[in-house]
């Protein structure tokens, strides 16, 4: 009887604990406290049913693929949370994990936080942050691409606009009316040895290695004016050893971005363009350019439809690609829709890019062209 009466009590006290935390940081045991916390549970889940031809089969030719993945936006949970400092400080973290809901997986090369996590402060002088998070070229493309981080769109042209992360950084950012600019160091930008064939887990830990080996930095300037907008940024991430994926796998080697584009409103409907001057050293041929034209219009109230052309092509070389997306969107609610989403892309010369990214990446044969089309329903909690 005396150890179920210490079990209980045990118990008990273990489930006032986080009371008593919370009464202490509320001035109860530092009166130096003025403000209050808070903590919120977010997430996303996107699920489709998708259709994908002229798939490469080895030397048999090719097939059709019909399957379930990913949709038109990465599936991913978060935690985030802010603390009042005082004075219109607060401090502030996020910890966002993508992850695959067809069979439950982590992504970005199986982190638990690979999305974001990353602790820092908030306040009239900007915002500081530390960790693992977005560089400067997320923020400066995000508001002129749709199709976002999606099994569509920019990111089979360019696996970089799904991956724009960086571990081990320090960002500042800061804010005046519309206008916004930051910028982000690494220290060692990719940590994980995960999978090469994709740039999610690139094997480039960096932090006690000398010279630029693994760094990453990047710059942005940006303007939001609600009407219109326009953002421009400059990544720059350095390679690390042989064991490196991407191609990278010397310091001496770089792969840097340069981005420039915005957006402009006609009543409801939004459009925009963009531009991507890539040089990446890790391959034969390094120097693309990637311009893109997407626009969103509202067809009524639970109705909307977003279309996307873009071109991919390498500097003295034939190798290019042609992508068409069309998607159309219907909101059951503010939180949950239904949509139907079809890509077409073609590819010149020896390209063998695909019309998804939605793993295992279904390439067609080089220089050959594929349709994928994905009807799926997308949920945000």
């Amino acid at each position: 009887m005396k150890h179920r009466t210490a079990v209980c009590a045990c118990a008990a006290l273990m489930g006032v604990a986080p009371t008593w935390a919370l009464a202490g940081d509320a001035g109860v045991a530092d009166s130096r406290y003025t403000g209050t916390s808070m903590v919120t549970i977010y997430g996303l889940i996107d699920q489709g049913l998708e259709y994908v031809n002229n798939v490469a089969k080895g030397k048999s030719g090719t097939t059709n693929a019909y399957r379930m993945g990913d949709g038109t936006a990465t599936s991913y949970f978060g935690i985030r949370g802010s603390e009042d400092l005082g004075g219109g400080t607060k401090a502030i973290f996020d910890l966002q994990g993508g992850f695959m809901p067809g069979n439950g997986t982590s992504r970005q090369g199986g982190r638990l936080f690979g999305r974001q996590s990353y602790v820092g402060l908030d306040g009239k002088f900007g915002r500081l942050t530390f960790g693992r998070q977005y560089t400067m070229r997320f923020f400066a493309t995000s508001f002129i691409n749709p199709f976002g981080t999606g099994a569509q769109g920019l990111t089979t042209l360019d696996n970089g606009i799904a991956n724009a992360r960086a571990d081990n950084s320090v960002s500042y950012r800061y804010f005046l009316g519309g206008f916004e600019g930051g910028v982000n160091y690494s220290f060692g930008r990719d940590a994980v040895n995960g999978n090469p064939a994709t740039s999610a887990a690139a094997n480039c830990p960096g932090q006690t290695t000398p010279s630029n080996e693994c760094r990453e930095y990047s710059v942005m300037g940006k303007y939001d004016g609600h009407t219109w907008g326009i953002a421009t940024s400059y990544e720059r991430n350095y390679g690390g050893t042989s064991g490196t994926f991407g191609g990278l796998t010397s310091p001496k080697l770089t792969d840097s971005r340069f981005t420039f584009g915005g957006y402009f409103k006609i009543n409801k409907a939004k459009f925009g363009v963009g531009w991507i001057r890539r040089d990446d050293e890790g391959l034969k041929t390094p120097k693309s350019n990637l311009f893109w034209v997407t626009g969103t219009v509202p067809v009524t109230p639970f109705v909307y439809v977003d279309g996307m052309v873009a071109q991919l092509k390498y500097d003295h070389s034939p190798n290019k690609a042609l992508v068409l997306v069309l998607r159309g969107e219907y909101l059951l609610s503010k939180r949950t829709f239904l949509y139907l989403t079809g890509e077409r892309i073609h590819n010149y010369g020896n390209l063998a890019l695909a019309a998804t990214t939605i793993s295992p990446v279904p390439t067609p044969p080089p220089g050959s062209s594929q349709i994928s089309v994905i009807a799926g329903m997308r949920h945000t909690f």
